[in-house]
């Protein structure tokens, strides 16, 4: 358990302690009491003591609901209490009833200890928190082409997402689902097949509807390295497609692996359909569907609080892209206790009527959890930067990496929220200076292994803290809590934020402190030494590297 969280249970054991010497009105849950504990905002010319508070708290605000009485009266009340604890030197009551709270050195000692001692395992979850088995499904591109910055940004987050659950102890597995039976796969080999006959002197002409990308012609020469002139013959048309798509899938993986993200499972559409898995789905949803009079079959959803009624099989009796889509999420269900879905911005009219096909399959559908990700649009040199001069299409994954680094790629993309549109300058990111947040964690990650190589051996006791180091140790133990919190928000960009502002308060710590030669420098180098772990510790779950030169 970290610092913060052994204050907020002594506030806890406190609130507990009044409940048993009927100091409130009224009954309630001592551990369903919400009340923050966060970083403190003291006007210098109030803090006349010059203290360092760890922490400020609302608490008495909060337990107002169940006490006539002032704020400050109840913050009071739980003073008296709080200054017993062994990690607390005292608590200031500002107006109108904050409590300010003074650590002691011991506390700080003590963050170090438990970071020292648990080294990369810091911010793992209770067990008991940690059972469920999660399935995180994200980019699920269709195999039509080569991924494109859109595509990156999904990639990215949902890679870290899966990184962070694992590392707070959930079981994991990473999925990407194949559309690869559909009417775009069909388009895909008419493209492609087009393409290969050009490469022969064959003038055919690309259909209206087709991939038209340099993608294609790229695939086009692939198949006509590896087989000749055999699909002149169309007879094996069939096997054209089945090849497209298996090369572009290799092509995905390949990119993908470049920016460090590789999937557990690779689950197939085409394959739902040939194992017969649909059927048994239509035959469970009978009752919740009905048939137009164009014999058409819809699922009904806008008794559950859809726009309208979506459609599943067509009145020419082939399926909607939603049944295989709901089928395939039925065999999710069956091995996970949660489902984590990344689709992007575009898909966003889906989500309802997913949840509710699950409903009626009997799944609860607050167990799928869809998260959208919207547009990143590219800036170089000052102007948006919208296609690949090389394929005519869409900036792709490929292009990107020509351009910038998959470390630099990762962390950047990982700065906002997915659900914000993202502004992604590549001249700003890539820059060696304190424009680039990655350049800015990196570099503190190298500091610390520098300092390490000159500084005594670390060791452990209580000193008379800085301000400087008192403040760096709060940003170190507010990453156990900084984890719990990612995996009730699925809020990765609350990591990079995070270690941006870590390496902040590390280079101020270092800026202020003499360390070598310090007459504590043994007990500094434990600071420094915890640093570095939790740098460390949160570049690599979010798939950038840690260097050890600059």
């Amino acid at each position: 358990m970290g610092l913060k969280q052994l204050i907020k249970k002594a506030i806890i054991d406190a609130i507990i302690k009044l409940q048993n010497d009927n100091y409130f009105d009224v009954e309630f849950d001592a551990n369903q009491v919400k009340f923050n504990l966060s970083e403190p905002n003291v006007p210098e010319k109030l803090n006349i003591e010059n203290n360092f508070y760890a922490y400020s708290s609302n608490v008495a605000f909060v337990l107002k609901a169940y006490k006539k009485a002032a704020p400050t009266q109840i913050a009071s009340e739980i003073t008296n209490l709080l200054n017993q604890n062994q990690y607390i030197q005292k608590i200031d009551i500002a107006m109108p009833g904050f409590l300010n709270i003074v650590l002691n050195n011991e506390a700080f000692t003590k963050v170090i200890e438990n970071i020292l001692k648990n080294q990369e395992t810091f911010g793992e979850m209770d067990e008991e928190l940690t059972k469920e088995r999660i399935n995180i499904e994200f980019v699920s591109a269709n195999p039509t082409g080569f991924l494109h910055v859109g595509h990156v940004r999904g990639a990215v987050y949902g890679d870290s997402l899966a990184r962070i659950y694992k590392h707070a102890g959930f079981n994991i597995e990473k999925e990407y689902y194949i559309n690869d039976a559909g009417n775009q796969i069909n388009i895909l080999a008419d493209s492609t097949l087009v393409r290969y006959q050009n490469l022969f002197g064959i003038d055919t002409k690309l259909p209206e509807d087709s991939y038209g990308g340099m993608d294609i012609v790229w695939l086009a020469n692939q198949i006509k390295d590896q087989y000749g002139d055999k699909f002149l013959d169309l007879a094996f048309k069939e096997e054209l497609k089945e090849l497209a798509v298996k090369i572009l899938l290799e092509k995905i993986k390949s990119d993908l692996a470049r920016i460090n993200v590789t999937f557990d499972t690779y689950s197939s559409e085409k394959f739902i359909k040939e194992q017969g898995m649909i059927e048994p789905v239509l035959d469970k949803l009978k009752n919740d569907t009905y048939v137009d009079e164009s014999g058409a079959l819809f699922l009904k959803t806008e008794a559950k609080g859809d726009d309208k009624d979506r459609v599943l099989v067509k009145s020419d009796q082939t399926y909607t892209y939603l049944l295989p889509d709901v089928a395939y999420h039925e065999t999710k269900y069956a091995k996970a206790d949660k489902l984590i879905n990344i689709w992007g911005a575009d898909h966003s009219g889906y989500i309802k009527r997913m949840k509710v096909a699950m409903e009626y399959l009997g799944h609860d559908p607050e167990k799928l959890d869809i998260l959208t990700i919207q547009l990143v649009r590219l800036i170089k040199d000052g102007q948006e930067f919208k296609m690949s001069k090389r394929l005519g299409t869409s900036v792709t994954l490929e292009d990107l990496l020509e351009m910038s680094s998959s470390d630099v790629i990762r962390f950047t993309m990982l700065t906002r929220e997915i659900n914000n549109k993202f502004d992604f300058d590549i001249d700003l990111a890539n820059s060696q200076d304190n424009n680039s947040s990655v350049f800015i964690v990196q570099y503190a990650y190298s500091r610390t292994v520098s300092l390490l190589a000159k500084l005594a051996n670390n060791e452990l006791k209580v000193i008379d803290f800085s301000d400087k180091a008192k403040k760096l140790i709060i940003q170190l133990d507010n990453f156990q809590e900084l984890i719990s919190t990612i995996v009730q928000t699925s809020k990765v960009n609350l990591l990079s934020q995070y270690l941006i502002d870590l390496a902040r308060d590390f280079n101020s710590f270092y800026s202020e402190t003499k360390l070598i030669g310090h007459q504590d420098e043994t007990v500094y180098a434990s600071v420094v030494e915890t640093t570095k772990i939790i740098l460390g510790l949160g570049l690599s779950l979010i798939g950038v590297s840690a260097p050890s030169k600059m």
